[in-house]
């Protein structure tokens, strides 16, 4: 490799640690203070860098939001290229719901941050559907039409289903979030395995239809 390539390699790699790195701030702070009262110079301080600093990687604190979204996405749909294979049904659906729910769970700073800020700012808000739930909901609805196809579910419209899988997933995991005591007798495992094992035995074709 060239010795300007290597070079321009290490400062990429440098450049994406450090925008990774005030992300992570940025998504704390928003979480703790909210997004309307945090302020760069707080999220200079939780990221160990200068606030000037901050304004080399993005241009204001919105802008940090939306990239903050925009991260959630691409983490989302590398997990679901990973998924386990598509004929084993209940392996695969579990997969796909599960992945849905620890994402939310692991990205939980990120999560909390941009709640509130997706149910006022429309543009915020339809970035998180198409680019964080759209995908899941995409996959979800081609498997449960392919395994129409084949005699496994019964017809159905793919998408309200799909929609309603992943929403009722995602529902507890905002629960999760607020109020964590309420939920605690009840384990992750078991919400997602009963969610999902309801709708499968809802689409399964019966030996009589």
């Amino acid at each position: 490799m060239p010795e300007a390539t290597e070079r321009a390699n290490k400062r990429q790699l440098l450049r994406e640690q450090r925008e990774a790195q005030i992300l992570d701030a940025a998504a704390r702070v928003f979480a703790k203070n909210g997004y309307a009262r945090a302020t760069t110079r707080e999220i200079a301080a939780e990221a160990g860098v200068s606030e000037g600093t901050i304004y080399n990687y993005f241009d204001s604190k919105r802008d940090l939001l939306i990239a903050m979204s925009s991260r959630l996405a691409l983490e989302s749909l590398e997990q679901l290229d990973a998924l386990p294979p598509r004929e084993d049904v209940k392996a695969y659906v579990l997969a796909l719901v599960k992945n849905r729910f620890h994402l939310l769970l692991k990205n939980i700073d990120l999560v909390r941050a941009l709640m509130p800020e997706v149910l006022v700012d429309d543009d915020l808000r339809t970035a998180y559907i198409n680019e964080v739930l759209a995908p899941a909901i995409h996959y979800l609805g081609k498997y449960i039409e392919s395994r129409s196809e084949v005699g496994v579910f019964r017809e159905v419209n793919t998408q309200v289903v799909a929609r309603a899988m992943i929403g009722s997933v995602m529902s507890f995991g905002f629960l999760w979030l607020q109020q964590p005591s309420e939920l605690e007798q009840v384990s992750r495992e078991e919400v997602i395995s009963e969610v999902v094992g309801l709708f499968l035995d809802g689409l399964r074709l019966r030996p009589d239809e």
